[in-house]
């Protein structure tokens, strides 16, 4: 728990002229709860990760603007032994992100592209940095490449989220199909929107980039090379065993996180 909370929020709103008591109808406004929930994630993150690595073997700290070479990344690990670091990018599943197909298998859309769309000043500039073609980064001004980060971490929560058609605010609201899938996935029907939020599953970034290695094709239509293009997919999908209910296509549980991250130092 984070001391002086409230001090905090009162010195913010001093800080930036925000009168107090609007705060909460701020917070609400549809613009601003997407924002809101994802950067608050990735503290959410921070905090599953120091309950889970061990102290004296990793660093886990807030990424701070510009320390990256390509983009300013969520989290960053660094392992103390070698002192090697890992760059963590969180990302929310897409909202209504959920989809069961007829084989029995499930599957959650991840939302997963840049925040801001390349200038073709910063296509110039990265490039030849990532060693892409301009024409091809430009096609892809939204997308990443595995370059700018090593692991998305992701909540599969939000894709149970959908827009109230009167306040037009994000509601929890999963239908039948969507509770039997999570009480499948091990939650109690009792507390699903807890357990769908903490339900957090990890990826190594190459992994998820358009390759034949990895069966994922590139979804944009200005794409050359769609089976093998490096770039990673607006929508990554998590797919589900209809038995298992485990990912089957690279994604881990964050409970699997040390491994992950050794195996990236390695």
């Amino acid at each position: 728990m984070v001391d002086n909370w409230q001090n905090k929020i009162e010195q913010y709103c001093e800080l930036y002229n925000l009168p107090i008591q609007y705060l909460a109808d701020t917070l609400y406004e549809p613009k601003v709860i997407p924002m809101i929930r994802g950067k608050s994630f990735e503290y959410t993150v921070i905090t599953r990760l120091t309950q889970l690595l061990p102290a004296n073997e990793w660093l886990i700290t807030k990424a701070t603007s510009g320390e990256q070479a390509f983009h300013d990344t969520d989290v960053r690990l660094v392992h103390k032994r070698t002192g090697k670091p890992i760059r963590l990018e969180c990302k929310l599943a897409g909202k209504e992100g959920y989809r069961h197909h007829s084989d029995g298998h499930s599957e959650i859309r991840v939302k997963c592209m840049r925040s801001r769309t390349l200038g073709d000043a910063k296509v110039k500039e990265l490039a030849p940095k990532l060693n892409i073609s301009k024409e091809a980064l430009s096609s892809h001004r939204d997308q990443y490449v595995s370059a700018d980060f090593d692991v998305v971490v992701t909540t599969i929560g939000n894709a149970f989220y959908r827009t109230d058609k009167g306040s037009h605010l994000y509601m929890w609201s999963p239908t039948d199909e969507e509770i039997s899938f999570l009480v499948a996935l091990g939650g109690s029907p009792d507390s699903l929107k807890d357990f769908a939020f903490n339900s957090i599953y990890i990826a190594i970034t190459k992994d998820l980039i358009a390759h034949p290695s990895n069966n994922i094709v590139c979804t944009r239509k200005s794409c050359n090379n769609k089976t093998n293009c490096g770039f990673i997919p607006n929508y990554p999908i998590i797919k589900f065993d209809s038995k298992s209910h485990q990912p089957i296509n690279g994604w881990k549980s964050i409970d699997q996180a040390q491994a992950v991250f050794k195996s990236i130092i390695s």
